[in-house]
């Protein structure tokens, strides 16, 4: 009986160990899948067969199915549906015809100066448009984040970086409680937009 006892609490410490074991190969092929979907493939394969423990019952290779990169649900440097509403209603209300103090254009008062840089057209009331110009813009301020700081931006970042004249962050050490009260507050208003259920 104390037999029986010891293979059967052997068998269940094994398939605990190649759960685990699963479970972690499936977030490491995740994550590759996200990072760089051409070494998912190599990666898999050279992970599918951990090496076992001296003693322990040989379980099958754990099967790691590959799917296809899908983008991050969270992930601030994307001007998404959410991102792209929070931001439009901050900056004029999602207004297409709205023109800032400083001639801002479009709904999300991009700097005629940065139009131009992105597109020739002069469409600034046309949501498609801006907002092509306006992911161009927010993917290149992340980029220059992730330069600077050596980090991923979180949305607090890219709203003081859309919102601020380029090099003010960076000055300000990319510090929050170094900036203005009334740049942090903007900054919070869009972090919490972004984050109300139905934003978009």
């Amino acid at each position: 009986m104390n037999k029986t006892i010891k293979l059967s609490v052997l068998a269940t410490v094994t398939l605990a160990v190649g759960i685990a074991l699963l479970a972690i190969l499936n977030a490491r092929a995740g994550s590759l899948a996200c990072t760089n979907p051409q070494k998912l493939a190599s990666a898999t394969t050279a992970n599918s067969r951990p090496s076992e423990p001296a003693g322990t019952v040989a379980l099958p290779a754990p099967v790691v199915v590959a799917q296809a990169a899908a983008p991050v649900a969270d992930n601030p440097g994307l001007l998404d549906e959410r991102r792209r509403f929070a931001l439009g209603m901050i900056e004029t209300g999602n207004d297409d015809r709205e023109v800032g103090g400083l001639g801002e254009i479009s709904r999300y008062q991009i700097m005629p100066s940065v139009w131009r840089h992105y597109s020739s057209s002069q469409r600034y009331h046309d949501p498609a448009t801006s907002t092509e110009v306006a992911q161009q813009q927010w993917t290149a301020l992340r980029d220059y984040f992730k330069q600077q700081t050596r980090r991923e931006p979180t949305d607090f970042d890219m709203y003081v970086l859309w919102n601020t004249r380029y090099g003010y962050y960076a000055r300000h050490g990319f510090k929050p409680a170094r900036l203005d009260a009334a740049v942090r507050e903007r900054a919070e208003r869009f972090v919490n937009l972004v984050g109300q259920p139905g934003a978009a």
